[in-house]
């Protein structure tokens, strides 16, 4: 006879993620572990071989395996969701997990079909509709997550599609936000920048996030070269790497913009002098640099919920966005009014017009859009002080999403 575990002191919570590095869900998933492993027995379950996924997010919880291998095959796929649902089931019924809640649709997948007598929670961290990533599921998704007993979303606006679109019952749809340890991130914010001295000459245009399509970073390439023409003491940093490195630097060069690649080197001091456009590459404390620049640029396509944009928010950064779908909207317009004409400018920031996503050439003329943000740009630099406001009352309102609020939602959620 199998031996079960007997640690009911407290409840047994299980979290479900494929693997625990790189994107925002896993980092997502590891936060909450390290929220909630002092009020629950908390565990948690991966999927893949933890060597194809180094540097993992720091996380609380006992971990757990199935060591798969990544695969192409519809056939060896189909065998590691099998798997999956037996190891759940198995461990779950070991273990007399109480809730379990998964991130991502293969997990939510594996969740669901693995019930036994836990409260199934899965979390959702875009906006299904309109997210590419999640097009190739929809059709499951309309079957399997009706079946969840709660769904967390970001925001009101992921509440309406799965209600809507899904077929999800309000009652079991929750809102909970991203949360964030502010006075950690404000503390390090403090923090000085030595390799930044004796560069108050220039404009600093920031953004923070992953090398990637849905960042949209040729449109802010495009908006920086037509801004430099026009305040040539600009000079934008991103902080961040990924698969669209050596992409952007070649749609730079074709704008005739020069690029500083510090993606690679541990000394990330930059040459404004010689370079218009700095990578930086990752920072283990990207806070810093976003309190010291002038402005937090964000050109997302689409967004599961803005992180980036609301860690410069927490740091005081003026902030302008695209309106994209999800999560722009909710931090800098929280009472969603309707938008008639852009750009939009609340006491918390600043938005402008979705772009549609297509990679433009680099010297295609300037979009619409494009042009929108540029005048804006231009418009900051003749009179500072009318936007200095912005990042204090963008500060303040954070305060939303401070971690010790959340777990108070989680914990309703979890000990029902």
């Amino acid at each position: 006879m199998e031996r079960t575990v007997d640690v009911k002191q407290k409840k047994n919570l299980l979290i479900i993620i494929p693997h625990l590095s790189r994107g925002g869900a896993e980092r997502s998933a590891a936060k909450l572990s390290a929220l909630l492993h002092e009020e629950f027995n908390l565990y948690i379950v991966t999927f893949f071989d933890a060597k194809l996924f180094n540097k993992p997010y720091p996380h609380k919880g006992e971990l757990h395996s199935l060591n798969q291998k990544q695969t192409n095959s519809r056939i060896r796929k189909v065998i590691n969701t099998i798997q999956r649902i037996i190891f759940l089931r198995k461990f779950k019924k070991k273990y007399r997990i109480d809730a379990t809640v998964s991130y991502l649709f293969n997990a939510d997948m594996a969740n669901i079909l693995s019930k036994r007598n836990d409260k199934v929670i899965i979390s959702i961290r875009t906006h299904l509709s309109t997210s590419k990533r999640a097009s190739a599921q929809k059709k499951k998704m309309k079957k399997l997550y009706p079946k969840a007993d709660q769904v967390i979303v970001q925001n009101k606006r992921g509440l309406e599609d799965l209600s809507e679109n899904f077929g999800v019952q309000k009652e079991k749809i929750h809102v909970i936000p991203n949360f964030y340890d502010l006075e950690q991130i404000q503390q390090q914010a403090e923090h000085s920048i030595s390799e930044w001295e004796n560069t108050q000459q220039y404009l600093k245009l920031i953004q923070l996030g992953r090398l990637s399509d849905p960042k949209g970073q040729w449109h802010l390439l495009r908006i920086f070269k037509h801004t430099l023409a026009k305040i040539p003491q600009a000079r934008l940093i991103i902080i961040g790497a990924g698969e669209l490195k050596e992409y952007l630097i070649k749609y730079a060069t074709t704008l005739d913009i020069s690029v500083q690649d510090l993606c690679e080197s541990e000394e990330k001091t930059p040459d404004f002098e010689k370079y218009q456009v700095v990578l930086h590459g990752f920072s283990s404390n990207p806070f810093k640099y976003l309190k010291a620049a002038d402005l937090f640029l964000f050109t997302s396509i689409y967004e599961g919920f803005p992180n980036a944009l609301a860690e410069a928010m927490i740091c005081g950064s003026i902030v302008m966005s695209t309106d994209c779908p999800i999560g722009p909207k909710e931090l800098i317009d929280p009472d969603m009014t309707d938008i008639d004409t852009y750009p939009v400018y609340t006491e918390y920031g600043a938005l402008f017009p979705a772009f549609k996503g297509e990679k433009i050439p680099a010297d295609a003329p300037m979009l619409e859009e494009e042009q929108l943000w540029v005048d804006a740009l231009i418009q900051y630099s003749k009179n500072k002080a009318s936007m200095q406001k912005m990042g204090v009352k963008a500060q303040k309102r954070m305060k939303e999403y401070d971690k010790k609020t959340v777990f108070y939602t989680w914990m309703e959620i979890l000990s029902a």
